[in-house]
């Protein structure tokens, strides 16, 4: 079943296609960005990944969805659908609201984090005040959801979408991504998705910081999960600036390996495919 590094993973692989629409420092007038990603884990597709946002001078809203496909799909009838909404300020964001909604089988379960001066609150229906708890521990400001990360990540880039230390909260958790430039590599006729050519590869680790992951995270012995991320670079803003676009990622979920994948990409209409 997709977990948080599921979501984690989502967010590894949209964050720098918002560099495309917001280059640092700008406020974009309106732009509309729709993205589709396959996961496969043990080479069967697993799940579908699908990520659509629109910003404008008044802010910005995005959604994404997970849903399991395949083989995956007779074990897990698994869905995850998520909506996030706030505020460009300059050469940053300010989150406002974020809602995910999970279902397996008959059951559903709604997370929520709203903003307020910039301090987020959970909640969670059906209520668990205990992992409500769990999480409010770690409830800093600076925090942010993984769809607004994706927008975050873009407009604080300065020319490349790695290095960078990312603190976000999704309602059952708040966890740590670490970026690190591992080189550059070219994308061949092997590599799954619709991108060929040179692409920049880096690291990303995931720790648990509050919540249950957390607890068990610090139980198990506390060794962060390592991901490979590829961003692919697809030109420069007016200012110069490097804009990247995420078109593989590679590691492991629940201890079997998987590779994600850009499928379909489109920019204000425009489809994004092989060089």
């Amino acid at each position: 079943m997709p977990n948080v590094k599921t979501m984690s993973l989502a967010s590894a692989l949209a964050v720098g296609s918002m560099a495309f629409l917001a280059p640092a420092g700008a406020q974009p007038t309106q732009s509309q960005l729709a993205l589709s990603y396959e996961v496969k884990v043990s080479s069967v597709s697993a799940m579908r990944i699908s990520y659509k946002a629109a910003l404008s001078e008044d802010g910005y809203q995005s959604t994404a969805s997970i849903k399991t496909k395949g083989l995956a799909d007779l074990f897990s009838d698994y869905r995850m659908e998520m909506a996030a909404a706030g505020a460009l300020k300059g050469d940053g964001l300010r989150p406002s609201h974020y809602r995910s909604e999970a279902r397996k089988s008959d059951k559903k379960k709604i997370l929520e984090v709203s903003w307020r001066n910039d301090n987020p609150a959970v909640s969670s229906t059906p209520k668990d005040k205990e992992d409500d708890a769990l999480v409010a521990r770690g409830l800093t400001s600076g925090l942010v959801d993984p769809l607004s990360l994706m927008l975050r990540k873009a407009v604080l880039q300065s020319g490349q979408p790695c290095p960078s230390v990312e603190r976000v909260v999704d309602g059952r958790e708040v966890y740590e991504l670490r970026f690190a430039l591992a080189g550059e590599v070219t994308l061949g006729s092997n590599s799954p998705g619709v991108y060929r050519g040179k692409a920049l590869k880096c690291s990303m680790t995931y720790a648990p910081v509050a919540g249950r992951p957390a607890v068990k995270f610090k139980k198990s012995g506390g060794v962060p999960s390592r991901f490979d991320v590829w961003f692919a670079p697809i030109g420069s803003s007016g200012a110069g600036i490097g804009l990247f676009f995420p078109v593989l990622a590679t590691g492991k979920l629940q201890g079997l390996s998987f590779v994600a994948y850009a499928r379909e990409a489109s920019i204000d209409g425009r489809k994004i495919g092989e060089d």
